[in-house]
């Protein structure tokens, strides 16, 4: 991985906490990510006609349906993701999504294709468990103590069964049919908010209430959101994707340290302990392990 890939990566992974953080603070629901998505938008729109004016590739029906797919997950995910929030600590349900996306995708190539780890890649999957296991708070015994967690086991989890589905469709739109990635990811933002807008739009009343309390978050995150998501994609370009895909869930460990400092969530040594086993089990996968014959 050369030193600008590098950069990209480690931005975007700061940009990525940053904005899920912000994102807790809010606790919307369907108003903020429809908001927020019409700020992000609007702002990615003038790099989208550049991109375009650039490389005019035409957009097949294979393309369409990479870019209608992906706006379904994205659409999806966000607002699993905000219902994980309202429920749940940040420190749990971050690092969850962020960590049972390649679990998920690794169970899915064992389970239809066939394909079998080899061991470093059990070991990885073993670590991701273990690492569920343990912010999950599962380990304890008083059922009390753990409620909230267990909310963000479930939500948590659920995110990252989106994110693995849009990261497979959004590698094969970027990687197989060449689609430029600022294009590919504007057009699908702009598909998500069309997506959520007859509900949304539904009750204005709340829409506005949303955008009185909550519009330094919703310009905060329509900006950092797609800015983290399109350096990732940028860095794919540069690099081989199992380099990148380890190097971004740096963000679980900033993650985890901004809900201890900024939203004072305990700081259990489990939580931390067991992001790190997650972080330790995407790397085993992503670097170590190929399928056996």
């Amino acid at each position: 991985m050369d030193s600008i890939a590098l950069i990209l990566v480690i931005t975007g992974a700061l940009c990525h906490a940053a904005w899920n953080l912000l994102a807790k603070k809010a606790s919307g629901g369907l108003p903020f990510v429809f908001l927020f998505g019409v700020v992000a938008s609007t702002a990615a729109l003038p790099f989208a006609v550049w991109a375009w004016h650039e490389n005019p590739l035409p957009l097949t029906w294979l393309a369409w349906a990479a870019i209608a797919g992906s706006a379904l997950m994205h659409a999806v995910y966000s607002l699993v993701l905000q219902q994980g929030y309202r429920n749940s600590d940040f420190s749990v349900v971050y690092p969850l999504a962020r960590g049972t996306g390649p679990l998920f995708s690794v169970t899915a190539a064992i389970a239809l294709l066939g394909e079998m780890p080899n061991q470093a890649g059990w070991i990885g999957i073993l670590a991701l468990l273990a690492g569920i296991f343990l912010i999950s708070g599962a380990h304890r015994i008083h059922r009390a103590a753990t409620e909230r967690a267990r909310a963000g086991l479930f939500w948590g989890s659920l995110t990252g069964l989106c994110i693995a589905a849009y990261t497979v469709i959004d590698g094969w739109a970027i990687k197989v049919l060449g689609l430029s990635p600022l294009l590919f990811y504007v057009l699908c933002l702009g598909l998500r908010t069309v997506i959520l807008a007859p509900q949304a739009l539904r009750n204005m009343p709340a829409l506005r209430t949303e955008w009185l309390r909550s519009r330094r978050y919703i310009i905060a995150v329509g900006l950092l959101s797609p800015l983290a998501y399109l350096l990732v994609l940028f860095a794919v370009q540069r690099a081989p994707l199992s380099y990148v895909a380890p190097m971004r869930e740096l963000s679980m460990l900033v993650g985890v340290y901004l809900g201890t400092r900024l939203l004072r969530e305990a700081l259990l040594p489990s939580r931390l302990i067991g992001t790190a086993f997650m972080i330790a089990g995407i790397v085993a996968l992503a670097l170590f392990s190929k399928p056996s014959p």
